[in-house]
């Protein structure tokens, strides 16, 4: 069975980035081979992980559902479906990548989230490990789209806003039916100062452990701002020895097994 890791959090809060950056560790540090999932409808895992992505579920959705795609003979609905899943799958060396995609117009996600569960079900025996980034509005967890999650990463930013962010998701997730069997806090884009005396007072409010305090970052934001995979970061890195040590306390001790 995979080890599923899943972001958690608001957009532009730094789930992209966070998830880039665990897959990083798995392929290189760990050496073992990743899914990663782009569950966001804004798709931004694919250009933080520099790759370039062509085709989407919500495509396949659209022209088999909406467009009504020939079906090849002998091939039922599902095994096409499936087969064009594995088609758009973008495979790198170190790791694949499927991505959600955003439905044209004000169409229904349920058949596409049913699509992912299905094929995800299925990728628990090819890969060892599942990266999800989750869109803002936890829509792929409340419907059920990831049923098994081993580690939760709940990110948000260092204000008021990004805490009760926080705290909702923890509320949403603490009433879906998913086994999740890990739950951790990191708070991002944390100026030099620090986190402010209320923003403090928030998080204690809330009720919740904050595990790391990512900083902001001046090499991240370049890469990002000139298009550059964030895998070519220095290993030297701040933000990504602060995220190895953190994978280091619950996702070596699977690599283990």
């Amino acid at each position: 069975m995979s080890y599923t890791i899943a972001m958690a959090g608001k957009g532009g809060t730094g789930k992209s980035t966070i998830a880039t950056l665990i897959i990083r560790y798995i392929t290189e540090e760990l050496g073992k081979a990743v899914l990663a999932v782009d569950a966001d409808p804004n798709s931004s895992l694919g250009i933080s992980l520099g790759v370039n992505v062509e085709g989407t579920i919500a495509d396949i959705r659209d022209d088999v559902v909406e467009r009504r795609a020939k079906i090849p003979a002998g091939m039922s609905k599902d095994r096409y479906i499936e087969y064009c899943i594995e088609e758009s799958i973008v495979e790198e060396n170190k790791f694949d990548l499927l991505t959600m995609g955003r439905p044209e117009g004000p169409k229904c996600y349920c058949y596409a989230n049913n699509l992912l569960r299905k094929y995800l079900d299925n990728a628990e025996k090819s890969y060892p490990y599942i990266v999800i980034d989750n869109e803002a509005g936890m829509e792929h967890l409340s419907r059920r789209t990831t049923n098994d999650v081993d580690l939760l990463v709940i990110a948000f930013e260092s204000t008021i806003i990004g805490v009760h962010t926080a705290k909702r998701i923890t509320t949403l997730i603490e009433s879906l039916p998913i086994r999740i069997k890990d739950k951790i806090y990191v708070i991002c884009k944390v100026p030099e100062i620090g986190i402010s005396e209320k923003v403090g007072s928030e998080i204690a409010k809330a009720g919740f452990e904050v595990s790391v305090r990512i900083p902001f970052n001046n090499e991240i934001y370049d890469n990002i701002t000139s298009g550059e995979s964030l895998l070519q970061i220095s290993k030297e890195n701040i933000v990504y020895n602060e995220i190895k040590n953190l994978m280091n306390k619950y996702v070596m001790a699977s690599a283990e097994k």
